[in-house]
């Protein structure tokens, strides 16, 4: 974004009232401040912004034609720059074969829908012939917390095994995950783009030990969604269990490729299906509505606003469900990996802040953890609250109570309270969001990923930045490969000047470990 451009928001921005006075003097505030799209209703009433700063944010996009960069991301076009990789995730969604890359996203997601009806009928029951009762995903990053989070949101509609997912080589994490499965009737999913994560291959040989000791043939237990099937057919995987996805696909926006197959296998075809649907429907409002109730627009410019313009270093994403609990986890990796740059597509330094630290807890719990400091603390904290209108358990009573508790909090930021004693006050003034979906099903859940998704890709274009690669991962990779091979050598390399001591104190401990 231009200098001019910016400083002329930030003049706009310092210039707003005070929440309190912003609804005195606009009683209809929220009318032009609330949209409603794909089964989502966004209330963004209680954020500092004012009529004339709306508009200006809407033109800044304009300006740097987030629009033109929307389509071309509907197209498949190269926006991933520094990779020269096209960015096609929306065509995995796409109810027509309309693209090569459609094309190429209905055949692996055909066949990815047909093994997992297979799995969850017993059509396909490994070497043993025993049906598969528990599924457990291999995978880090946008091959776990996409996936994770759906299956636990949608656990309404469970209908197949269990889904257990591993993330952390930690061994705990395997070894929690199997306690209690039976190698007979266990699938394992090998989630992987590259085939080759540290992490991730690491308890794939874990888990290939353990189902080698009990069944005859292990490969009839694996299944591997990736991007490299040439790796995964190395290592072992059946040709007719490689599902594969593309390079045109990043991680943090593989959920609705084949790396959902452990989705599939919780829900059943037919309901993945849906939840594709909800994220086509977004896809379409997004290209097609105008900017003033374009909801993935209207929230990103709240988000860039509060980050670059505000200052607000955090954002708080509060599910008042729990079975969104996920979500904040979910949002870490798309928001801050995406968008957590510091020079842009031009090579220089970006202008305002980028991504904000995106954290959270479901609703009520963190009323009683850390609300103390989003209305009483030195620092403000936006706050986005996330919920579904109608009960997601059976006691409605409870939700009414539920939803009640999340309306309290947001008028509580904005609207504070004055007391005679400075500890029992409450400056307001604290922006909030509200995001509700009228009901958490499948097609609705992939509505608010896909507006999530768009929302953080405008916001990357307003900052000037590439929001498609993630170099600033790669480093500590390699770090850890020359680490590990360190202490399987047992002494550090003379280069290793600022770890060496930690470095040496850790292989002295497991020798010891080892002679005891």
């Amino acid at each position: 974004m231009e200098a001019d451009v910016f400083h002329s928001l930030m003049n706009l921005t310092q210039g707003v009232a005070p929440l309190a006075d912003l609804f005195r003097a606009d009683p209809s505030r929220a009318q032009w401040l609330t949209i409603d799209a794909c089964g989502i209703h966004a209330d963004f009433s209680r954020q500092r912004i004012s009529k004339p700063l709306r508009d200006a944010l809407i033109h800044s996009a304009e300006v740097m034609d987030v629009q033109g960069s929307m389509k071309k991301m509907a197209n498949g076009d190269v926006l991933n720059i520094t990779e020269q990789r096209s960015v096609g995730h929306m065509a995995l969604r796409s109810s027509a074969a309309s693209s090569s890359f459609a094309k190429q996203a209905l055949g692996q997601l055909v066949r990815a829908q047909k093994l997992a009806d297979d799995i969850r009928s017993g059509a396909d029951c490994g070497s043993t012939k025993q049906q598969f009762a528990t599924v457990i995903n291999i995978g880090i990053g946008g091959s776990d917390l996409g996936p994770a989070m759906v299956v636990k949101a949608l656990r309404a509609f469970g209908s197949g095994p269990e889904v257990r997912f591993v993330s952390n080589v930690d061994a705990a994490d395997l070894d929690d995950a199997l306690r209690g499965a039976n190698p007979e009737s266990t699938l394992f999913v090998i989630s992987s783009k590259t085939f080759t994560t540290l992490e991730t291959m690491h308890n794939a040989e874990r888990a290939r030990e353990w189902i080698s000791a009990s069944v005859p043939n292990w490969s009839q237990h694996f299944v591997a969604a990736t991007a490299h099937a040439e790796a995964a057919l190395k290592w072992g995987i059946q040709k007719n269990r490689c599902l594969e996805f593309f390079d045109w696909v990043g991680g943090r926006f593989s959920v609705s490729s084949v790396i959902g197959f452990p989705v599939m296998c919780a829900i059943g075809s037919g309901q993945f299906a849906e939840f594709l649907e909800g994220m086509a429907d977004m896809d379409q409002h997004v290209v097609s509505a105008p900017p003033n109730v374009n909801l993935p627009l209207m929230h990103a410019v709240i988000w860039w606003m509060n980050s670059a313009l505000h200052g607000f270093p955090t954002v708080a994403v509060i599910p008042y469900s729990h079975d969104l609990s996920r979500l904040p986890a979910f949002l870490q990796q798309l928001v801050m990996e995406s968008n957590g740059k510091s020079v842009g597509v031009d090579g220089r330094s970006v202008l305002g802040g980028t991504s904000p630290v995106v954290w959270g807890e479901a609703g009520t719990n963190g009323q009683h953890a850390f609300f103390q400091m989003l209305h009483q603390g030195t620092q403000v904290v936006p706050v986005e609250f996330v919920t579904a209108a109608a009960s997601l358990g059976t006691d409605n009573e409870a939700h009414d109570l539920l939803f009640a508790n999340l309306i309290a909090q947001s008028e509580a930021l904005a609207i504070g309270r004055a007391h005679a004693e400075p500890h029992k006050s409450f400056e307001g003034n604290r922006p909030s969001s509200v995001i509700v979906v009228d009901d958490l099903n499948p097609r609705r859940l992939g509505s608010l990923i896909a507006m999530y998704e768009h929302s953080t890709a405008i916001q990357g274009w307003l900052m000037g930045i590439n929001s498609f690669d993630q170099w600033g991962v790669e480093l500590g990779k390699e770090l850890a490969i020359d680490t590990a091979s360190a202490i399987a050598a047992g002494s550090h390399r003379d280069e290793q000047t600022m770890t060496h001591p930690l470095l040496n104190w850790y292989i002295k401990f497991r020798k010891n470990l080892s002679r005891n």
